[in-house]
């Protein structure tokens, strides 16, 4: 008796009317397509959502530039709303009656699994991470005092530019640059920025690039604690920042030693308000510990491909 099993049947993406089967792409397809959804995501309020913007790059790939279906760029667009749980799209009328459509399909997309099976070398050329990375980062936010802040994708130039702010804040090289994100996010907002000032969205990017997920400023006092840091955020970034296969599990470790930090100052925070440990009179005064040097980055500037 035969033991041999049926290899398991390629994805088929219906593009503009046509099956168009899809192969596994190298990694650098996928940074191409990054680079091109967040070069259109900062432009505007209100960017159209992610599979219109991937359905009109095929669209124009094919139709304008004369790509091929086989192209590795068309493949990875492809791919990625093969991931998101989409069978087909199409581009229909002309100018600027012209609409986009995607139909659902039924094969198991991202949310079937665990984040962090996609971000493996088959998740990658499956497009699979990337799809979950888009996500994430298109839905990111940071609690500041219990206030849900979006962190919005920005123009690499005012990021560039932004940069040195942050290491300006940074005491320690060898420490996390978490908390000088942080550190500057509390300066701006106490300067009077809101998220119309194109520094702070820098600033709560660089933020949501490492992790954070809530911090806690208190004026009085001046003191700035980071309460709460995000794995997929992380893992994301990581990803889109171009890091090896074999770093996203650092990244995952640096997040959770940090929240193991934010926790413990938070027992201590809580004790200190009740009465019960040292210090109880400065309760308030929320200075983090240094954070660990668990693959502490630079700060994350490189992290999308033009």
């Amino acid at each position: 008796m035969s033991t041999e099993t049926t290899p398991a049947a390629k994805p088929v993406f219906n593009l503009n009317g046509t099956d168009v089967p899809l192969e596994p792409q190298d990694r650098a397809a996928f940074m191409w397509l990054a680079s091109q959804v967040y070069r259109r995501l900062h432009e505007g309020q209100t960017p159209p959502p992610i599979p219109a913007l991937l359905t009109i790059f095929a669209h124009e790939g094919i139709t304008t530039q004369k790509l091929p279906v086989t192209d590795p760029r068309i493949q990875a667009i492809m791919l990625v709303m093969w991931a998101f749980g989409i069978k087909g799209a199409r581009v229909e009328g002309e100018g600027e009656g012209r609409q986009v459509k995607w139909d659902k399909g039924e094969q198991p997309n991202i949310d079937t699994r665990p984040v962090i099976e996609h971000f493996t070398e088959e998740g990658i050329r499956e497009g699979r991470a990337l799809a979950s990375a888009l996500l994430i980062a298109n839905s990111r936010r940071i609690r500041v005092n219990g206030i849900e802040m979006p962190v919005r994708i920005n123009n690499m130039q005012l990021v560039q530019a932004q940069a040195p702010e942050l290491e300006k804040r940074r005491k320690d090289p060898a420490h996390d640059p978490a908390m000088a994100a942080a550190a500057y996010v509390a300066e701006l907002l106490a300067a009077g920025a809101d998220q119309n000032d194109l520094r702070l969205r820098a600033a709560l990017e660089f933020a949501g690039d490492l992790g954070i997920r809530s911090m806690v400023i208190d004026a009085p006092t001046r003191q700035l604690r980071i309460d709460g840091f995000n794995e997929q955020a992380a893992l994301a970034a990581a990803f889109l920042q171009g890091a090896a296969v074999e770093q996203f599990q650092a990244a995952i470790t640096r997040i959770q030693t940090l929240n193991r930090m934010a926790e413990d100052q938070s027992r201590i925070i809580e004790q200190q308000a009740r009465g019960q440990g040292p210090g109880a009179t400065r309760a308030q005064a929320m200075v983090s510990p240094p954070p660990p040097k668990v693959a502490a980055a630079g700060v994350p500037v490189k992290r999308r491909r033009r």
